[in-house]
C-alpha cells in the first residue's frame, strides 16, 4: 500500500478497488469496529494531520468539527 498526501495534507492511500481512502477514517473505523456514521467526520484531537494513532482520533458531527469557533481555539 502507498500513502501520499492529499491537497489538505491528509495522508491517503488508495483501497483495493482504487478508492483514495483517508488514512485517519481508516484507522479510527478500525478502532471502532464499524464505520463513521454520515454527518460525522474522524476527527485529529491535537489537530496533527500526521498523528493517526487510534488514541488521537475521534467521530464529531460535522458541524462541531468544521466550527470556525473550534478551528480558533486549536
Amino acid at each position: 500500500m502507498v500513502i501520499f498526501r492529499n491537497k489538505s495534507g491528509y495522508q491517503v492511500f488508495r483501497d483495493s478497488d482504487g478508492v483514495v481512502r483517508s488514512v485517519h477514517k481508516r484507522v479510527l473505523e478500525k478502532k471502532m469496529g464499524r464505520p463513521v456514521r454520515k454527518g460525522f467526520d474522524a476527527d485529529h484531537i491535537n489537530r496533527n494531520k500526521n498523528d493517526n494513532r487510534p488514541s488521537n482520533l475521534r467521530e464529531l458531527p460535522f458541524s462541531v468539527n468544521r466550527s470556525p469557533k473550534r478551528r480558533r481555539f486549536w
